[in-house]
């Protein structure tokens, strides 16, 4: 049986000991007696769980308040349990239980620790087990797969299967992002020209008169700065496979050159009179349907008829609302190995999020989503936090009640639909296998009407323009509605002036966002000062001047 390690934070030998008789077989415990040894101790072990001696000798010369900061600030990637000693002083408790995963009461429950340690997620396991236990198509390639819970996708699966084993042309269409190369690289990989060479050619990004060049080649002398001859992508992919990408972009010219390729083989370099033959295998792909640019007439009709013998329209990714969490847990897993970030469990928030979002940008767009979501998460949990600023407020009111943050009276976050259309999903949403959302302790509630879900505030450089926002909405002789959120140095201030004052009225605006950041956050002063784009120590100054210390 493989054992895991487990990092034991106290200076207690005893406790030690006992950890080690207890956990035997399944943990190694690797002891750490400060704070200042734990850093080099989960870099041997990265990732493991720490433990937690929460009592006063593991204290020693740390405040409450420092040591659990200082503990929050060493473990990044790791879960966090604590044991509550008998002399844990009461505000070491408080934020403890704020702070850390879970505490357990000493003398320890064993049954309910293992647990704990066992429930740990490992999402690469999840990710195999996930799409084997529903129905769904798969295609695999030697470097890449493709794998569909879309029904409609199922017979577009095989088709595919079957064109890639045949040496003829194949149409894809599909929004951009949607997969159009990924699908274009797995064909090749499984066709008889795997052992060749796959060339691409970003037609959009090339100028017209340089695409015949790029396509073609050129000898020397053919125009200016031709001073030797140069192969064109028919020539180097050889007997492999050449994707003319964005083929809608085309200028009839040389829509013309590339139907007597496809017909004849034939073609000549820019400035010669030789042809030469290409016996490469030809995949075309588009952002938009060529039938509709055929009656247009920006499209040639003879060369749609002959790009449309094998053709395949790609969903977008909001039309597949099957694949979301599986794409989720792949683009994390992948991420997590690529910049070596210990990743153990994604918040179901998360999934509410991202299948809530319309996703313009499609499967490109979800991939840096969720590798911006890795970059940025704490202690390996994917939380909705993670997420950048405009898909939570893109999707604010899609989501489940009980993934909402809740906030009081400020004014509402518009969200142009025009700019983020927001499309429901209707039907079942696979639930993760096995991902439980983590739920700590709840912190206490500041005043806040569970009735009265809000968004997410925006960052604090947005300031000024909710501070005019609410300003303009409170009469100027009413100063005690706004009493039951300030806080004493903030009344008393407003009281002084015998009116709501500017400063005032923004002061009780800049604690309300601070309140519901830390609340968001549950109470971690790191978290909250990194969502708000201010320093720790800015963040204290702050919390003292409203009195939430």
């Amino acid at each position: 049986m493989t054992t895991s390690a487990l990092i034991s934070l106290t200076r207690d030998q005893n406790l030690i000991f006992e950890l080690q008789a207890q956990l035997e077989g399944k943990f190694q415990v690797f002891p750490c007696d400060s704070l200042a040894t734990l850093p080099s101790t989960l870099t041997a072990h990265p990732a493991a769980p720490v433990v937690v001696h929460l009592g006063q000798e593991t204290l020693g010369e740390y405040s409450a308040g420092r040591f659990v900061a200082e503990l929050d600030e060493a473990v990044e990637n790791s879960p966090v349990y604590g044991l509550l000693a008998k002399d844990c002083p009461p505000r070491l408790q408080k934020l403890a239980e704020k702070s850390i995963d879970h505490c357990v009461a000493m003398p320890i429950d064993y049954e309910q620790l293992r647990k704990l340690l066992a429930n740990r997620q490992d999402i690469e396991g999840e990710l195999q087990g996930f799409w084997s236990q529903m129905p769904h198509k798969e295609l695999h390639g030697r470097s890449r797969s493709l794998i569909t819970f879309t029904p409609e996708m199922f017979d577009t699966m095989e088709e595919i299967k079957v064109a890639a084993r045949h040496n003829v042309t194949v149409l894809l269409i599909g929004e951009t992002g949607s997969g159009k190369t990924f699908l274009a690289k797995l064909i090749h990989e499984l066709s008889e020209r795997r052992e060749d060479r796959f060339c691409n050619v970003a037609c959009g990004a090339l100028p017209p008169d340089l695409i015949e060049s790029e396509l073609f080649g050129y000898v020397k002398g053919a125009f200016t700065g031709a001073d030797r001859d140069r192969e064109g992508k028919f020539a180097a992919a050889g007997r492999g496979t050449l994707l003319l990408d964005e083929i809608d972009v085309l200028p009839m010219e040389q829509q013309a050159k590339l139907l007597r390729v496809i017909e004849t083989g034939e073609y000549e370099p820019v400035g010669s009179n030789e042809t030469q033959y290409s016996q490469a295998r030809l995949i075309v792909a588009s952002n938009y349907n060529l039938e509709e640019l055929v009656r247009s007439g920006n499209f040639r009709t003879d060369l749609y008829y002959r790009l449309n013998i094998l053709n395949f329209h790609l969903l977008p990714l909001r039309q597949r609302p099957w694949d979301i969490e599986y794409l989720i847990r792949k683009f994390a897993v992948d991420h997590s190995r690529t910049h070596s970030i210990p990743l153990r469990s994604i918040d179901q928030s998360f999934f509410e999020a991202l299948r809530a979002y319309n996703w313009p940008g499609n499967v490109r767009e979800m991939e840096n989503v969720v590798r911006r979501a890795v970059l940025y998460c704490q202690r390996g949990v994917l939380t909705v936090n993670d997420l950048p600023t405009s898909i939570r407020q893109a999707v604010q009111g899609q989501m489940l009640p009980q993934y909402q943050s809740i906030s009081h009276e400020l004014p509402p976050i518009v969200v142009p639909e025009e700019r983020y259309p927001l499309t429901n999903i209707s039907g079942p949403i696979p639930v993760g296998m096995g991902v439980r959302p983590r739920t700590p302790n709840a912190p206490p509630q500041m005043h806040r009407p569970s009735s009265s879900p809000m968004p997410l505030p925006q960052q604090p450089h947005n300031m000024p323009t909710y501070a005019g926002s609410y300003a303009s909405s409170q009469s100027a002789h009413e100063p005690q509605s706004m009493g039951p959120m300030m806080s004493p140095m903030s009344q008393a201030r407003v009281a002084t002036s015998g009116s709501a004052s500017l400063e005032a009225r923004v002061d009780v605006l800049e604690q309300r966002i601070i309140e519901d950041a830390l609340q968001r956050n549950n109470f971690r002063r790191k978290e909250t000062a990194a969502e708000l784009g201010i320093s720790r120590v800015t963040l204290y100054n702050k919390m003292k001047k409203f009195g939430l210390l």
